[in-house]
């Protein structure tokens, strides 16, 4: 029972006491004060605990971002796999690019911040959306708990950093990275599973800024581009299988 339904019941029960008690001896005072527990009580119990109160202003903050980016993939008949590009000099911050086809090329060339629908390129299948990560801001945070750019410092400081500033901002209660030669298996146990419950089955191409913010650490640690692969709800939190295609300058 959560801290603030006890807190009600207790004002309520000794509310109740007074009320009875001061009737029955004819004491007004206690009556009143009655009154006022069963008052303060009511009160208690309608009011928003801090941890709903986040996760509320969490879902009305990323919710609608989410899923207008997630319109805008379908509308444009996206098929691709988001790609989390770490900083190079087009793209300071990085970058998630989703290609038009599963089957694409990629030409970092031709990229810059500026860019927004990638179609002037020299075939159909480099054409795509680049958008600024959803999680960017958060690995700035990142970044200033490391205190210093993560650029090469691998997936295991990635791993606590991120666990570190994520839990501390109460959006996950920790971050799990397994690396191997072909990429990264990656769990984010997030305080609000209802954002995931939502749309996860669109996560692979437009993921929230929690899982946004790690798969872009992790490009900017390992000096990789990042396929986020596959998510999904596992009873530990949510699973993201992604792969690496590579340093920047094999696609430049």
């Amino acid at each position: 029972m959560r801290a603030e339904k006890i807190a009600s019941a207790s004002l309520v029960s000794i509310g109740t006491f007074l009320l009875i008690y001061g009737a029955i001896n004819s004491n007004q005072s206690q009556i009143n004060l009655g009154f006022a527990g069963l008052f303060l009580g009511f009160v208690v119990f309608t009011f928003k605990s801090k941890e709903y109160v986040k996760r509320e202003a969490l879902d009305n903050l990323i919710l609608p971002y989410v899923e207008m980016l997630q319109d805008m993939v379908s509308d444009l008949g996206l098929e691709g796999n988001a790609l989390y590009i770490p900083p190079y000099e087009n793209m300071p911050e990085g970058g998630t690019f989703i290609p038009l086809h599963e089957d694409f090329d990629l030409d970092l060339g031709r990229m810059d911040e500026e860019t927004v629908f990638l179609t002037n390129v020299s075939n159909e299948r480099q054409m795509g959306l680049l958008i600024r990560p959803t999680g960017v801001d958060l690995v700035k945070k990142f970044e200033e708990y490391f205190e210093g750019p993560l650029e090469g410092s691998g997936s295991s400081s990635v791993e606590s950093v991120a666990s570190s500033v994520l839990r501390a901002f109460d959006l996950a209660r920790g971050v799990y990275i397994e690396e191997s030669e072909e990429g990264f298996k990656v769990v984010v146990k997030p305080t609000n599973m209802e954002i995931c419950r939502a749309s996860v089955e669109d996560c692979n191409q437009v993921a929230c800024p929690v899982c946004s913010s790690v798969l872009l650490a992790l490009a900017k640690g390992t000096g990789e581009v990042v396929e986020s692969e596959d998510f999904a709800i596992k009873d530990y939190g949510i699973e993201i299988k992604a792969k690496k295609l590579g340093g920047v300058r094999e696609w430049m």
